[in-house]
C-alpha cells in the first residue's frame, strides 16, 4: 500500500466530506525549508490549518504563524502559561470545578517535548514521504468505522482520551504523536469556534505508522459492519476509481439472526 492507494481506499469505503490530513513535523530546518510546499504568509491558528487541509489547501507553519496560544503551546511553539499549569487558569473562568481538577487536565496532556523548527499540514494523498499524523474530521459514523478497522488488528481501544479543549492540537496531534496510538476527539468549542466544524464532526488522530492498517481494517470489516445500501455506495466509489469491488459481499453481516422483535415502529 502507498500513500495515493491509501487515500482512495478510504474514500471510496468511507463517504468523507472531507480530505484526510497529514500533518508532518520537521527539527530539522533544512529539511524544513527544502520541503516544496508555501509557508503561510499571515498567522493562523493550528485547527483552522487542519480545516484548511481538509478542504485542499497546503501550507507550513513556524512558530511566527500560530494564530492560537493554546495549539502553540501543545506544539511547543510557545511556552505554558504558570495559570494553566498550576490550574488557576481554567478554574477562574469556571471551566472546573476547582483548581485541583483543572490543574489535572493540564498536567495529563500530552504536548510535544522538542519544539520543531516547522510544521506541514496538507491533505494527505499530496505527501510524497510519510507525515508524522494522520487526521480526519468527519461524521460520528465514519470515526466508529475507523474505530473498528483499529480493532481488527489491535482489538479493544483502551487508551482514548478526550476532554472537549484542545482538541486538534493535543487529542489529535500530540497525543497520538507522543503515544504512538490513535486518539479522538468531540472538538471544543475554540475549534468549531475558529475552524467553523459542522455541529455534528468528531475526528480521530492516527500515527501514520498505524495509518494502513487501519484503511486495511476498515476495508476488512466492510462486509459484516456495513448494511447494503451503503455497500451499493461503496460498490460505487470503487469502480469510479477502477479499484476492485470483489469483495463486497451482500446480504451478509455480523449480528444475521440475532435480534428479536423486528425494528422499531413508530405510530403515525
Amino acid at each position: 500500500m502507498n500513500i495515493k492507494y491509501s487515500v482512495d481506499l478510504i474514500e471510496s469505503y468511507l463517504d468523507l466530506d472531507r480530505k484526510p490530513v497529514g500533518v508532518k513535523l520537521f527539527f530539522d530546518k533544512e529539511e524544513f525549508n527544502n520541503f516544496e510546499v508555501p509557508q503561510r504568509d499571515r498567522k493562523v491558528t493550528y485547527c483552522n490549518s487542519v480545516q484548511l487541509a481538509s478542504r485542499g489547501k497546503a501550507m507550513k507553519l513556524t512558530k511566527e504563524n500560530q494564530g492560537c496560544p493554546n495549539g502553540a503551546m501543545a506544539l511547543k511553539m510557545g511556552e505554558v502559561p504558570e495559570p494553566i499549569a498550576n490550574g488557576k487558569g481554567r478554574f477562574c473562568k469556571n471551566i472546573y470545578h476547582d483548581i485541583e481538577t483543572s490543574k489535572s487536565i493540564s498536567d495529563e496532556m500530552l504536548f510535544l517535548k522538542e519544539e520543531p523548527v516547522g510544521i506541514a499540514v496538507m491533505p494527505l494523498e499530496d505527501y510524497k514521504e510519510n507525515p508524522d499524523i494522520v487526521i480526519v474530521v468527519s461524521s460520528s459514523y465514519n470515526i466508529m468505522r475507523m474505530i473498528q478497522g483499529h480493532g481488527y488488528f489491535n482489538g479493544y481501544t483502551s487508551n482514548l482520551r478526550t476532554i472537549g479543549l484542545q482538541a486538534i492540537c493535543q487529542d489529535l496531534t500530540t497525543y497520538p504523536y507522543n503515544t504512538k496510538d490513535i486518539n479522538i476527539t468531540l472538538l471544543c468549542p475554540g475549534t468549531r469556534l475558529v475552524a467553523d466544524w459542522q455541529a455534528d464532526e468528531i475526528g480521530i488522530g492516527i500515527p501514520f505508522e498505524k495509518w494502513y492498517e487501519v484503511v486495511e481494517g476498515v476495508k476488512e470489516t466492510t462486509n459484516p459492519f456495513e448494511r447494503d445500501k451503503k455497500k451499493e455506495a461503496i460498490e460505487k466509489r470503487l469502480k469510479e476509481r477502477g479499484l476492485d469491488t470483489s469483495g463486497i459481499k451482500f446480504n451478509e453481516n455480523y449480528d444475521d439472526g440475532s435480534y428479536t422483535g423486528g425494528k422499531i415502529q413508530f405510530n403515525k
